[in-house]
């Protein structure tokens, strides 16, 4: 019944996948009619998020191939249509009839065969999860689970259910349960295999499956079922029909579901308001709906409790980044013991570190849920509740990073049911690491009633655990709560065991027919309950796998990181300068240029240097840099200068051609041309009319940490100030601002060692030809209106050069704002007499903004120039066909034009710096960046009188820019000024 997409007739298979798959259709592995859907190892996405996302999409979209970064690819999977459906379906319906009549003692020895098989791909299963997302201790303690639930203690238990025999004085009774037919699966998103394996319980009963997969995580589920379930049902003698499995689209299929008359069930696993739609949508087509939906699980930890023991369990809500819904969400803990269980468990929280989910230690998994922890976090502070720790969002070393994905595993103490009844993360499911302790009002003699009353309200019923050595608390809490599919008591309260069900509940987790989920029953109301003596939780998280297969025998090893496009040429990094200078375009360089650059200015102003784009000419001199802006015989055009071709070659061939005819990449006349048709957005009138809505923009990013009194600058003001006002100008949506700006760095980074390069490429193109695609549909008073329009109604504008200006502005429209306010605030930090002199004298504002620019100029150097013949520059002719890289940095500190150049001054008369370019080349949006400049410095300077330098700043690696990577600042809150 399984045979693997290589497999598979008329399959060619271009590149050796460690996984590939084709559609289990009623005992065929079938191509499928809609292409595939690759997996990219978690360990890649972990190492870059972005670039491996990227190539995932340009991979599933067909424009790269798994040969690109294979180290990246774990594996694919057929995408299924329609069509295929309808025959997995037609397939079902008819071999539930002789499927059904088989003799159920045959049926129940798919559990010990599939236990079996379980354990012989044991290792594969693991990896696949790990490859998947699932850190190992997690991936084996949810092969662990499999094995409990098939162990023969559950199996006989669900079987007495199925046959019952009695004999009565004129009568022999017997009690059967019938399977109901065609049971089609949806298991959840993040697709745990343990909820993949749970439903394959059915076909015990005598039901036939039909399995869809997500796309989000195929391939640990697609071998459960057709290397290990497919063939132990067919060693049964099990029709074809009996087990299908596809990846599908969710939607056509819960509808073609609903409109089959061959569906009898339908297993559904997803968040509370969808799943109850479908039950609605189930019982009015007259099937049957199995919902597994929401949890928000209650832990309670009474003044007698194991408080280590207790801790250990609570500990369980940071598995998986707290993606698990029968993890625990809230604590109620006992006032006599609630402020020494919320300090061990914050230190736990605080000890949870990211990591790779190879790494056996590691149990925290990246997280799609920022957004919703952000605002339960902001919540629950609102409400007056303490974020004891966590908040941050962190990269895999467990640094701060707004573009982290990871969450830092947070611990919330409310005070009162009263108030804990108000915060969203007690009221809904928090599918993240964050835990809330609830701590009750003390001395009140009915606390234990209240306790359990406040439990008993929860309208989600997954599970709930109480830790208590009082026989008196323990009885009150079995005889009391009633509505959850199960109940622990002194257990750990993830991990399952014989008898008890991987899933079920009521309410808003099992619907109106919710109860323990035991597949092959479903129809009583059953609660499971378990109570241990001297269980240790962190110890039975893989006991049976360890056990019974051993950990250390499956942890996968470490995959290597995905390789950049092409390395650096021969000779790459060069030297260091005399006096141990570092040479330009290197990491210690980007930390401070100016020595190595007066350097050039005084011994080589025009010298052939090595770069990662190869050899081109440096110049440093203000003179020459002036000049080269201006000459005719020096082109701007990447096609036309070496290391531009280099560098472009990266580009795919049909986004090299369509993307680089953009203003900054032309020369005269077609730059004239282009420059005049934006030219009537960019006056100084115009953008002058800016000036309130940036004034705005400062100030709601103030408003929103003032109180805080600690922050990053860079991610909550220049960042978002930026990103807001360019979109403003293009008459745009904002989108994603961490995702955005890491998008754009990669891609200009102009240093060809970014992996993923290509398919970062394809998401950019993806994104503008999305906004442009809307821009046509609604039309404004905005730059992108203005180019659709010149380019459809009045053809001044090729497509190609829309899309190009389009990136121009995605570029150059952001990136030397942002870098002006975050190197002007560095500057005024690190120089706190020049800050106070700005307080005192806010006249000096514009002065003070140029000579902010040209100290620490937004762009060291300009992109590529080459020279179209031979060019003098401070006596030293530059051949024809050479590659220029002028430095605005050094020029703006050349002697020869500036007095004092490394000194900051207010007052300096006159300063014809060159932070914008010069001459035809000179910004058009100058005027929006020094607006923006110099509004966000006073406001901050204004609203934070006592703003100061956190930590040293470090400036991010970038061939032409110089920007921060963070600006983390501390102020007093108290001093904070109002609008």
């Amino acid at each position: 019944m399984t045979v693997s997409a290589q497999e598979l007739p008329g399959t060619a298979r271009a590149h050796d996948l460690p996984y590939e798959f084709g559609a289990l259709v009623a005992g065929r592995a079938v191509r499928g009619d809609g292409g595939w859907v690759y997996s990219v190892r978690a360990g890649a996405v972990v190492e870059d998020p972005l670039g491996a996302i990227a190539y995932k999409r340009s991979l599933d979209q067909g424009v790269m191939a798994p040969g690109d970064a294979p180290e990246a690819v774990l594996g694919r999977c057929a995408l299924s249509g329609p069509k295929d459906m309808e025959q997995a379906l037609r397939g079902a319906g008819e071999a539930a009839a002789a499927w059904a009549a088989v003799p159920l003692e045959r049926r129940l020895a798919f559990a010990e065969r599939f236990r079996a098989e379980i354990k012989r791909h044991a290792r594969q299963l693991t990896e696949l999860l790990v490859g998947e997302g699932h850190p190992v201790r997690l991936a084996a303690s949810e092969v662990s689970n499999i094995l409990a639930f098939f162990g023969p203690e559950t199996t006989q238990w669900c079987a007495r259910q199925m046959h019952t025999e009695a004999q009565l004085e004129q009568r022999r009774v017997t009690l059967l349960r019938r399977p109901d037919g065609v049971v089609c699966v949806q298991p959840p998103q993040n697709t745990p295999l343990v909820s993949v394996a749970a439903a394959l319980q059915a076909v015990m009963a005598g039901n036939c499956l039909v399995v869809r997969l997500s796309r989000q995580a195929p391939l640990a589920a697609m071998y459960l079922l057709q290397r290990v379930a497919a063939p132990v049902l067919a060693s049964l003698g099990a029709p074809a029909g009996v087990l299908s499995a596809l990846c599908a689209d969710p939607s056509a299929t819960l509808a073609a579901w609903l409109d089959s008359p061959l569906v009898d069930d339908v297993f559904y696993f997803g968040d509370s308001t969808r799943g109850l739609r479908m039950q609605a949508d189930c019982l009015a087509r007259g099937k049957k709906p199995v919902l597994e939906l929401a949890g928000n699980d209650v832990v309670v930890v009474w003044k007698d409790a194991d408080l280590d023991r207790s801790v250990q369990a609570l500990a369980e809500s940071f598995y998986a980044a707290g993606q698990i819904c029968c993890a625990p969400n809230l604590v109620i803990a006992h006032p006599d013991t609630a402020d020494a269980l919320l300090q061990q468990i914050t230190r736990i929280a605080q000890e949870t570190r990211p990591g790779y989910p190879e790494d056996p230690q590691t149990v925290l998994a990246p997280s799609a849920s920022s957004a919703g922890y952000d605002h339960a976090l902001a919540d629950a502070r609102r409400h007056g509740a303490q974020v004891l720790t966590g908040g941050r969002h962190l990269d895999v070393d467990g640094h701060e990073s707004d573009t982290g994905i990871f969450l830092e595993p947070a611990v919330v103490r409310v005070d009162g049911f009263a108030t804990a009844r108000r915060l969203r993360s007690v009221r809904e499911e928090t599918f993240f690491p964050l835990l809330t302790v609830i701590v009750p009002d003390a001395g009140n003699d009915r606390l234990l009633e209240e306790v359990l009353d406040f439990v008993a309200a929860n309208p989600y019923g997954l599970r709930c655990s109480l830790w208590s050595s009082d026989a008196h608390v323990t009885d009150r809490f079995l005889n009391r709560i009633t509505g959850y599919g199960q109940l622990r008591v002194n257990d750990s309260h993830l991990v399952s065991g014989p008898y008890l069900s991987n899933h079920g509940g009521t309410g808003l987790s099992g619907g109106a027919f919710g109860e323990a989920n035991y597949p092959m029953l479903r129809t009583s109301h059953l609660q499971a309950v378990s109570v241990g003596e001297n269980i240790c939780p962190q110890r039975l998280l893989t006991e049976d796998f360890e056990r019974e297969v051993g950990l250390a025998h499956v942890t996968p090893a470490r995959r290597p990181p995905a390789r950049a496009s092409h390395a650096h040429p021969d000779g790459w990094p060069p030297p260091d300068l005399p006096g141990d200078l570092p040479a330009p375009f290197t990491p210690r360089f980007q930390q401070d240029p100016h020595p190595t650059l007066r350097w050039y200015r005084d011994n080589q102003p025009v010298c052939e240097i090595l770069t990662p784009d190869g050899p081109g000419w440096l110049l440093t001199r203000y003179d020459d840099v002036r000049q080269a802006h201006r000459d005719k015989r020096v082109s701007c055009d990447s096609k036309r200068t070496p290391a531009g071709i280099l560098w472009g070659s990266e580009w795919p061939e049909e986004m090299r051609r369509r993307l680089f005819t953009h203003l900054l990449d032309s020369d005269d006349p077609r730059h004239g041309e282009l420059r005049r048709l934006m030219a009537p957005l960019f006056t100084p009138a115009r953008q002058a009319q800016w000036h309130d809505r940036i004034t705005e923009i400062v100030n709601e990013r103030i408003d929103a940490m003032a109180s805080r009194g600690h922050a990053d600058l860079m991610a909550e003001v220049a960042y978002p100030l930026g990103a807001h006002v360019l979109f403003s100008v293009l008459g745009a949506p904002v989108p994603d601002l961490a995702q955005l700006r890491s998008l754009i760095w990669r891609l200009v980074d102009w240093n060809t060692a970014v992996p993923y390069f290509r398919a970062l490429t394809y998401q950019a193109d993806a994104m503008m030809s999305d906004v442009l695609r809307d821009k046509r549909r609604r039309p404004g008073e905005d730059l992108l209106s203005l180019l659709v329009r010149a380019c459809d109604d009045e053809h001044l504008i090729s497509e190609d050069e829309l899309q190009g200006m389009f990136l121009l502005m995605l570029v150059a429209g952001q990136d030397p704002s942002i870098n002006s306010v975050g190197n002007s605030m560095h500057t005024l930090l690190t120089h706190p007499e020049h800050a106070d002199l700005l307080r005192c004298e806010p006249d000096l504002l514009g002065t003070a903004v140029d000579e902010l620019l040209r100290c620490n100029s937004p762009l060291t150097f300009t992109s590529w120039r080459g020279t179209l013949e031979p060019v003098e520059f401070s006596g030293v002719t530059v051949p024809a066909n050479e590659s220029l890289i002028l430095s605005l940095g050094s020029a703006n500190r050349d002697e020869r034009q500036f007095t004092d150049p490394d000194r900051l001054d207010f007052r300096r008369s006159p300063n014809h710096h060159l932070a914008y370019g010069h001459g035809i080349h000179y910004c058009l949006g100058a005027q929006i960046g020094r607006l923006t400049a110099e509004t966000a410095i006073m406001t901050l300077l204004r609203r934070l009188p006592d703003l100061r330098l956190a930590e040293p700043a470090r400036f991010r690696p970038g061939q032409f820019e110089r920007g921060l990577e963070a600006l983390r600042v501390t102020w007093d809150p108290h001093k904070a000024q109002p609008r």
